[in-house]
């Protein structure tokens, strides 16, 4: 896999055998959508890092990046792609559900493994979220996970403003509702 875009555009990034990276034309597509948000600052959230290509995506975009990854193996994987790029990842090996922290983000990106309930997931996200932030959900259209029900049920402040199908993989981007 390559990046795509800013200043690593092209650079080579190694994915773990259990990964399922998001492919280049969402991730493009991702970083295209958030240029039209005015956002608190460049704060970028990786929830579920596994090969980290969203993470590296955001830094080589100007983004502010922490990852987070459950799997120490696939957590030296990513350190070695950050080496690549000669950053130094800020990366917590951690269940994302556990995280613990006083900072906000203004981007929080969701791509756990499909078959996962998102429900905790996104409230956990949205107790995260700076304000103005936004919350992207990547899931497989296949499935039976209904984002608007989840945002009801969790009765907490969001709404889907984008939800965009590529091949089996869906994305919705998720804003607060003032």
């Amino acid at each position: 896999m390559y990046l795509t875009g800013g200043q690593f555009k092209g650079r080579k990034i190694d994915i773990p055998k259990d990964a399922r990276p998001t492919l280049s034309k969402v991730r493009e597509s991702v970083f295209n959508m958030l240029q039209q948000f005015d956002l608190q600052d460049n704060t970028f959230l990786d929830m579920f890092a596994g090969s980290a290509i969203m993470g590296l995506e955001a830094i080589s975009r100007g983004y502010s990046v922490v990852e987070l990854e459950i799997n120490p193996k696939t957590g030296a994987i990513i350190k070695k792609n950050y080496e690549k790029i000669k950053q130094k990842p800020n990366i917590i090996i951690t269940d994302s559900l556990k995280y613990k922290t006083d900072d906000r983000f203004s981007v929080i990106y969701i791509d756990p493994p499909w078959q996962t309930n998102y429900e905790p997931i996104i409230k956990k996200a949205h107790s995260l979220l700076a304000q103005n932030g936004i919350i992207i959900v990547e899931y497989d259209n296949k499935s039976q996970i209904d984002i608007s029900k989840i945002i009801f049920d969790l009765n907490i402040n969001l709404e889907i403003i984008k939800s965009k199908k590529y091949g089996r993989c869906l994305i919705a981007i998720l804003r607060a509702v003032k």
